[in-house]
């Protein structure tokens, strides 16, 4: 595994749980709406929070070699395998390059 895979592991985790959040959050505003409860709306402001945190979280996701954030600049597009748009390729704190494998390999 790189350390780009290891950074699209880590922000499409993010993504799922913020993604998730949002749904839940939606839904809960629905059901509100339909049942009049204060309870759905207070639960949904939790979910919308929880989405805050996520995106919060994803962007501090840390090299594994140096430990400082790269989660900002190293937005989901740039882990992107393929596409137009220029990729991020090593960490701007230590110069370690996202394509090295996770662990240094042992001499």
């Amino acid at each position: 595994m790189t350390i780009r895979d290891y950074l699209r592991q880590k922000k499409a985790r993010y993504l799922g749980i913020g993604t998730a959040c949002l749904v839940l959050a939606a839904g809960l505003v629905l059901a509100h709406g339909v049942a009049g409860r204060a309870l759905y709306s207070t639960a949904a402001w939790v979910f919308v929070l929880g989405y805050l945190a996520c995106v919060v979280l994803s962007r501090s996701i840390a090299c594994p070699r140096c430990k400082s954030a790269v989660g900002g600049y190293a937005s989901w597009l740039n882990l992107r395998t393929s596409g137009a748009v220029r990729r991020m390729n090593y960490c701007a704190a230590c110069g370690t390059r996202f394509d090295e494998p996770l662990t240094p390999p042992r001499s």
